[in-house]
């Protein structure tokens, strides 16, 4: 069963190498199991067993994955958020973000920056832990950090105390007080902050995500969201916050693209306005409100969205739009088509999701694009490169039957047309005639 993701390194060797056993290491492999196969690539679990061998499989799978995916020329981009909804949100959020931007790459913290932007944290992220995680969390991440983190709230309320008494005394005009330091802190004062830090959770929240650097869990909502928003110190919202933080980089090694935004130049047709498609299949039909699933380029992705081949509106049993056919496959497994039902669509980005497996947005394709895509593959042919012919009216003969009704005078127009035509040519010829006088 092939994984979501690479554990081990794909290697592989020239022809004239393989034909030796030759991989590189310390033993030559079996030339049975290496030279019977169309795809050479081998990952390596163990150099040195306890029998002496080495342990090695096949790495086509991924191999082969990495090379479609890269053939789709798909750029990675942050999880978009479609549940946001602020009207302080740049509009620059209504389009999907690339994971190599500055404000996006970075790992290390740095004071006034939205660090929870991150993509790696150091804590985990409590959302996907199970029960049995989370408690042994707690029991050997948490609790042997209750002493530092009281120190730290200390050390915060001495901050707090001082800039409040300066504040008050630049207000009254008198000079600035001492600065408290966190050993003048009483037990009664510190008692009632931890008590006003239990009601307010929004801040408790954020001090305890900062000292033991959890991945963020995105906004609250309802109440809290209000008090939430109001707050100017918090950082921003982070992208991972609903879907969960990456286990690696964000682009996972399988591409460096930057941006979709690029136009492909057809050696023929020229400049197109649309991607070239690809060819995708049905694995999965649609089941109640779950969208079908599509294979494309060995990666299973949702279908489409919107009134499409893929996804028909309906109301009761009759369509909405009955201008558009549905694909065969999409309400019920298509077995009497060869290979499954296929279709042409789009690959417009795609995220790593926390358990490392790829997700690929897809979107319908045009019409002009799936039959370029099909005349590159020989299916089809719409273009002629032979030599054009002018259309030349001609006058029926005489002997032919004189047609009858509407055919007669469709055919007396068209003569008529055609001496017109010559009585001008032999007009102008005429005129443009020197002449010999």
């Amino acid at each position: 069963m092939t994984r979501p993701y690479p554990q081990h390194q794909s290697i592989t060797s020239p022809l004239a190498s393989r034909e030796k056993g030759d991989w590189g290491l310390k033993r030559p492999f079996p030339l049975k199991s290496t030279m019977a196969t169309s795809t050479p690539f081998i990952r390596i679990k163990q150099v040195d067993t306890v029998e002496n061998v080495t342990n090695f499989a096949s790495a086509a799978d991924h191999s082969l994955s990495l090379e479609k995916f890269q053939e789709l020329r798909v750029a990675m981009s942050v999880p978009f958020n479609t549940d946001k909804k602020s009207d302080s949100s740049p509009r620059t959020e209504l389009w999907h973000k690339s994971v190599f931007e500055e404000d996006m790459d970075f790992t290390d913290f740095q004071r006034g920056r939205g660090d929870d932007r991150r993509w790696k944290f150091q804590g985990p992220w409590l959302a996907r832990m199970t029960e049995g995680e989370f408690i042994e969390y707690l029991n050997k991440k948490v609790r042997p950090k209750r002493a530092h983190f009281r120190t730290l709230l200390k050390e915060k309320l001495a901050d707090d105390i001082t800039t409040s008494q300066n504040k008050a005394a630049l207000e009254s005009g008198k000079a600035a007080p001492a600065k408290i330091e966190a050993r003048d802190i009483s037990e009664e004062q510190f008692t009632d902050y931890l008590r006003s830090l239990r009601n307010d959770r929004v801040t408790l929240y954020a001090l305890v995500s900062k000292f033991l650097d959890l991945a963020p869990l995105g906004q609250p909502v309802g109440i809290i969201q209000t008090f939430w928003s109001d707050r100017d110190s918090l950082a921003p919202d982070s992208p991972y916050g609903k879907s969960g933080p990456p286990p690696s980089h964000p682009s996972a090694g399988i591409s460096y693209l930057r941006t979709g935004s690029f136009m492909e130049n057809h050696p023929v047709y020229g400049p197109q306005g649309k991607r070239t498609p690809a060819l995708a299949r049905v694995v999965y039909p649609k089941a109640g409100p779950m969208s079908p699933k599509l294979g494309v380029g060995g990666f299973v992705a949702d279908a489409p969205s919107g009134d499409n081949e893929f996804n028909p509106r309906t109301y009761g049993s009759r369509r909405i739009s009955p201008i558009k056919s549905m694909l065969n496959g999409i309400m019920h497994l298509d077995t009497t088509t060869f290979g499954g039902a296929k279709a042409y669509v789009e690959a417009t980005t795609a995220n790593v999701d926390p358990s490392g497996k790829v997700v690929l947005q897809l979107r319908e394709t045009g019409p002009e694009a799936q039959v370029v895509a099909r005349e590159s593959k020989g299916l089809t042919e719409i273009y002629h490169d032979g030599p054009t012919k002018s259309y030349v009216p001609t006058t029926p003969s005489s002997s032919a039957s004189a047609p009858s009704g509407q055919e007669g005078q469709r055919s007396t127009r068209v003569s008529n047309e055609a001496r017109l035509n010559r009585v001008a040519d032999e007009i102008l010829e005429e005129s443009l005639r020197p002449d010999k006088s």
